[in-house]
């Protein structure tokens, strides 16, 4: 992954062979999903196409003419996700559930207020341990998701998944795009708290970045010998499918 990757990712919204319609419809279903969770399984399933796209190094956004494939791709998806994620959500609902800390009174409190709630050494080694199993979750959510853009099903993308797990170059290109992400939400946050089209700006911005971010961990991906063996070439040069 170099400087052309992350120029690519951030300019294909504005690439010559992009779609007006694509991106107005990408911006509608980015604010429907701040409202209801079915946009989001939608977006979730874009974003699957979006690191199909990065893959194959696509010049233009991927449309969004095949809602139902792009559904079922994010309920696929949005299953690997959830599964990764619910060891960490079982650590802490196990922490809470034995001591007298509120998840939503810790949420909420301040640096400086949080010197007052009564921590045990056992409450603070299992948010430690939450807070390591929910990074490795994050991790693993996106070898997943590359795994799944790359062979559409759960039972194929297993032995993808597994050895970008274990690839020691994916490690930076997740570090990236969690980078990307957070200046995004950063962003998101501050164009929201416009008093006249936050609304609008906030989900412009989200958009932009959940390209930037699944174009980016498409392109950057490396390649893998189960991903090799399954298509009889390799993932990073197959240009010949459509996205």
């Amino acid at each position: 992954m170099d400087a052309s990757d992350f120029e690519s990712a951030f300019t294909l919204p504005l690439a010559e062979d992009t779609s007006f319609d694509t991106f107005v419809v990408g911006l509608l279903v980015t604010l429907a999903s701040f409202a209801t969770p079915l946009a989001g399984v939608l977006l979730v399933g874009y974003v699957v196409r979006l690191v199909r796209g990065g893959d194959r190094r696509a010049t233009a956004l991927p449309s969004f003419d095949d809602f139902p494939g792009i559904v079922a791709e994010g309920v696929r998806l949005s299953v690997a996700l959830v599964t990764l994620q619910l060891p960490a959500v079982g650590i802490l609902a196990v922490v809470f559930n034995s001591s007298r800390l509120s998840l939503t009174a810790l949420a909420l409190s301040t640096p400086r207020a949080l010197r007052y709630f009564d921590f045990s050494v056992l409450d603070v080694v299992g948010l430690v341990v939450a807070a390591v199993v929910a990074l490795v979750g994050t991790y693993l959510s996106a070898a997943a998701t590359v795994a799944i853009a790359r062979e559409r099903s759960l039972l194929a993308a297993t032995p993808v998944f597994r050895d970008l797990a274990f690839d020691v170059s994916f490690v930076p290109v997740v570090s990236a795009v969690a980078l990307v992400g957070f200046a995004g939400r950063i962003a998101v946050l501050l164009f929201g708290a416009f008093p006249l089209g936050g609304v609008i700006l906030a989900g412009t911005v989200s958009f932009l970045v959940l390209v930037a971010s699944a174009t980016l961990l498409g392109r950057g991906a490396p390649a893998t010998p189960a991903g090799d063996a399954c298509s009889g070439t390799s993932t990073k040069t197959d240009t010949t499918d459509p996205v």
